[in-house]
């Protein structure tokens, strides 16, 4: 059986979006269109809370979104961002050579070293600012949404899209923002020097504004953060959120 005939089979079989298969011995990924939208509960919370990280997706139909996502990879390429190769395209998915697995599976890690946590942080800063510094965004630039495979920080997950009129900037410290965030999911035993990182994306892109627009941004949730030092409400919150408003404390102080 060819390439084409096996991956036609192997995506009837099975109704996830995603699925792994093995051809070969070589492992590939088999991605089904899917469209991409946000919920009216979605756009109502920013339309209360109209803060970056919410900012509601364009909304584009299974094909639509297949279509921007196999174009972007391939556009990534010729900016040098590391995206995995699409072997494989129809009308109804599209298939990748596997990449490795997320960066977020290793950064969480209880058992992580400092050495090895900022590696991981320095290459995805490095990655996101390649993007950034050819006048783009990546959409979804949590630690989840790039893989690490043999020393190299792949690019994974760019369906999503925004309204022509959103300003390229405001995309751009969204993106960064998402990935401060991610990074407060870290099970690590230490504590993360976010002004190292903050200044390191800056240096890699002279994004300079963006420190400022972080401060503004912590500012803005400037009560909710008190809320949650109060004991009884602390008590009450995960270790993750706990976590984001240690960073936004952090931000307030810059």
């Amino acid at each position: 059986m060819n390439f084409e005939d096996f991956v036609i089979e192997e995506n009837s079989k099975n109704s996830s979006e995603i699925i792994p298969i093995i051809f070969k011995d070589k492992k590939y990924w088999i991605k089904k269109a899917r469209a991409t939208f946000s919920s009216k509960l979605h756009k109502f919370y920013y339309s209360l809370f109209p803060f970056e990280v919410l900012l509601p997706v364009k909304n584009k139909t299974a094909k639509e979104a297949m279509t921007f996502e196999t174009l972007k990879i391939e556009k990534f390429k010729e900016y040098g961002v590391n995206t995995p190769q699409v072997v494989f395209k129809n009308e109804d998915f599209f298939v990748l050579e596997d990449c490795g697995k997320t960066v977020n599976s290793y950064i969480r890690k209880r058992d992580i070293t400092k050495e090895k946590m900022y590696y991981f942080i320095d290459n995805l800063l490095i990655e996101l600012s390649k993007i950034h510094n050819n006048n783009d965004f990546h959409g979804g630039a949590q630690a989840r949404n790039f893989t690490y495979y043999e020393g190299k920080i792949f690019t994974i997950d760019l369906e999503d899209s925004f309204e022509d009129n959103i300003d390229l900037k405001l995309l751009q410290f969204r993106d960064f923002l998402l990935l401060l965030l991610s990074f407060t999911k870290t099970r690590a035993s230490f504590q993360l020097d976010y002004r190292y990182i903050i200044d390191k994306y800056i240096s890699l892109t002279n994004n300079n504004d963006f420190k400022n627009r972080l401060i503004k941004l912590a500012n803005k949730i400037s009560f909710l953060i008190f809320l949650s030092d109060i004991k009884l409400i602390n008590k009450l919150l995960g270790r993750d959120v706990k976590s984001f408003f240690k960073l936004f404390k952090l931000l307030k102080n810059l």
